[in-house]
């Protein structure tokens, strides 16, 4: 924590130099007349700095290198066709700033996400479950949507989303941190609860947004709305929070992975119309055992 305060204090504090200088004044001149499209690039290299190590495992080298290149190509294609150009003092200068915001947005990203990671790995060690992430799980997602084609058998595709200030504790009375941690440990624990109603053969995965995306093999549509009912009560029975969920079936609905999220995501915005199947209830949850 103390190293992610000491990464924004040194951004900030860098920044408002930058600024600083910029509005220094020599007599009737500014000491340095640095164009406006420099502004809108540094501003540029700290936003994306910040968010790109969360989605990205690129090293800091080659953003920097990135930014090179983009600031090369708005020297080639803008400044370069001005009337009165900068001279090539400031333009060092001015790439010299623009690298250095660039490295020290780019190392509180990467704080943000090691701080994320460790929240992460706080909420599953405390709820343990078999949850995979959605891209680590692309070989496994084939081989099943293989088997099923090959061997002409069913299969259900299920979309567990935890609704949002549904919780017992009232979030509102939290701070961002705060928030983000319970979010984090309330995710974790209704990966839990799935992870033990769920069969063995059952593919568990988690998207980036923490929805849950279950791939049933040999769970036909009927089945998997039981399913999805189970999974809801059982939450709301041990974490008083309620949960979304939709259901797609192969090859009923869809044929591929993308088609049955796609399948499942149009139910997800109408709830109603995932469970509007009539089945005795009791018989099929002791098949599903």
């Amino acid at each position: 924590m103390s190293n992610l305060k000491n990464s924004i204090a040194f951004l900030f504090s860098y920044l408002i130099l930058v600024f600083g200088i910029a509005q220094v004044n020599y007599i009737e001149q500014n000491i340095l007349n640095f164009e406006p499209a420099f502004f809108i690039l540094i501003a540029l290299a700290v936003l994306i700095g910040f968010y790109l190590p969360s989605v990205s495992q690129i090293s800091i080298y080659i953003y920097l290198v990135f930014w090179t290149i983009v600031y090369g190509l708005v020297w080639w294609f803008y400044w370069r066709t001005l009337e009165h150009p900068s001279n090539i003092q400031t333009l060092g200068i001015q790439y010299i700033l623009v690298a250095i915001a660039a490295g020290l947005a780019f190392d509180v990203g990467q704080h943000l996400r090691n701080m994320g990671t460790l929240f992460e790995g706080l909420s599953t060690t405390t709820y343990p479950n078999r949850t995979l992430e959605i891209q680590q799980a692309e070989d496994r997602i084939s081989a099943e949507l293989t088997r099923s084609r090959r061997y002409h058998h069913p299969l259900s595709l299920l979309i567990v989303e935890l609704e949002k200030n549904r919780y017992k504790y009232k979030r509102e009375n939290l701070d961002g941190l705060q928030k983000d941690l319970l979010q984090r440990f309330a995710v974790a624990r209704v990966g839990q609860i799935i992870s033990e109603g769920a069969r063995e053969t059952d593919l568990i995965l988690r998207d980036r947004s923490g929805r849950f995306i279950l791939l049933c093999p040999e769970m036909d549509f009927e089945r998997s709305v039981i399913f999805g009912e189970r999974i809801r009560k059982a939450v709301a029975e041990h974490m008083d929070a309620e949960v979304a969920w939709s259901s797609a079936s192969f090859p009923d609905e869809a044929l591929t992975f993308d088609e049955l999220i796609e399948r499942a995501e149009q139910r997800l915005t109408q709830p109603n119309s995932a469970t509007q199947t009539s089945i005795p209830v009791q018989a099929e949850e002791k098949q599903l055992k």
